[in-house]
């Protein structure tokens, strides 16, 4: 998923003192190797997205595993914007300007091939759905970074704890009773991916098998489960408890009306949770599982990976780099965001005031409509495609006749 929230990168005041056994490099972001025969002044190279977690946490570890390993770290960050483009480039060109890359995993079925799959990786505590979305024809492709779903997050002085609204009739009835002049009772998201993103959520909730292609790989987007969602978002977004500008309504829109006081409640990422506390107080804010349509409890997700990249020509270190950073994976909760990718650090962390969201996460993602995207090396132009339909339909055009015209584009697009 995309995010642009910024985090506080973190600069490793510790000083590394280099060992031997780093072995040849790969390339680093100035396309050179610094091996020297013995290990000292090795190096590899990480792609991060700035400004994000990946590039705080690397950052702040970089002097660390250079101590342990002798191999420097050379962090390139790359907006987010530019880093398929990158990807792309550099694997055509067959030149290893990448040993690490952190991926988001809609990328992932495109750089598949270039991409070393991990042997022998322990799996038992990624989080629910994060090995699956990293698997691709049985390969695991990248140790989890972090993931992200929506929940619901609510103002604890306007909505009683225990009328916390677990399921769709709930919750538009919570935002009808909530909206006044002043407040609006939730919120619609109708643009970009984060609309998508919606679209999928109560998909999975109203019994969505396989989000946008079925087991047998045909797009099931005119399945009822789907016109149940639209009609879900339309329903919403046309009511007088939800702001009547949801075409230009994402996360941070959502967020923003929250924080500012105008909104009752919102189904939101989880990173949301600890920034609206931060901003109101604890004691105006609570968070919750997401939502149950007629199958039950269900989002897609937002993971991250750390892939090595095949023409690595130092795919051991950067074997022991990916291994580091998992082990090291419950530092992203002492970034800003505040999520992570396994489930002990989620356990743990749930336990603490100020990281309830881990716990709704958890619970949400351990439901069995919980599901990815779809693996497919398309995904960008699918994507497309569905933002026009949750904008067409939230504009008025017919959810059925709607969806049977993406199921004919999909279906061009292919995988």
């Amino acid at each position: 998923m995309k995010k642009r929230v910024l985090s506080i990168l973190l600069a490793a005041t510790m000083v590394g003192t280099m060992i031997a056994g780093c072995g040849n490099s790969g390339g680093n972001s100035e396309g050179g190797s610094s091996d020297s025969g013995d290990g000292e002044g090795s190096s590899i190279t990480v792609l991060v997205e700035s400004g994000s977690p990946a590039e705080a946490l690397a950052n702040e570890t970089a002097a660390d595993f250079e101590a342990e390993t002798g191999c420097k770290v050379v962090v390139d960050a790359v907006a987010y914007t530019g880093m398929y483009d990158k990807l792309s480039t550099e694997i055509q060109s067959g030149q290893a300007a990448h040993d690490v890359a952190c991926m988001d995993f809609v990328w992932l079925a495109a750089f598949a091939d270039a991409i070393e799959p991990l042997q022998d990786a322990d799996t038992s505590d990624f989080l629910p759905t994060l090995e699956e979305s990293g698997t691709i024809d049985g390969n695991l492709l990248g140790y989890p970074m972090w993931t992200n779903c929506k929940i619901l997050i609510y103002r604890k002085d306007l909505i009683p704890e225990d009328q916390v609204p677990t399921t769709w009739d709930e919750y538009k009835a919570m935002a009808e009773k909530t909206a006044t002049g002043d407040v609006y009772g939730t919120t619609v998201f109708g643009s970009g991916s984060d609309a998508v993103c919606s679209f999928l959520d109560f998909a999975c909730q109203a019994g969505a098998e396989g989000l946008v292609f079925d087991e047998e790989g045909n797009v099931n987007i005119t399945d009822q489960a789907y016109v149940d969602a639209l009609d879900f978002m339309v329903e919403m977004a046309n009511a007088d408890y939800s702001p009547t500008d949801s075409l230009a309504t994402a996360a941070t829109e959502s967020q923003e009306l929250f924080t500012n006081g105008k909104v009752a409640m919102q189904i939101n990422w989880s990173h949301q949770y600890p920034a609206a506390v931060e901003a109101l107080g604890a004691d105006k804010v609570g968070c919750a599982p997401m939502i149950a349509g007629s199958a039950g409890i269900g989002a897609t997700t937002g993971p991250w990976y750390q892939c090595i990249m095949k023409n690595s020509e130092n795919k051991e270190m950067a074997q022991k780099y990916v291994e580091y950073m998992y082990d090291h994976n419950a530092d992203y909760m002492d970034l800003t965001l505040k999520i992570a990718g396994r489930t002990s650090v989620y356990e743990e962390a749930g336990q603490e005031a100020g990281n309830e969201h881990t716990t709704a996460v958890l619970t949400t993602l351990e439901s069995a409509q919980s599901q990815p995207r779809p693996m497919v090396s398309t995904w960008a132009q699918i994507e497309e495609v569905l933002t026009g339909v949750v904008e067409s339909c939230l504009g008025g055009a017919d959810v059925n006749e709607t969806l049977e015209s993406a199921q004919a584009e999909i279906e061009a697009i292919g995988k």
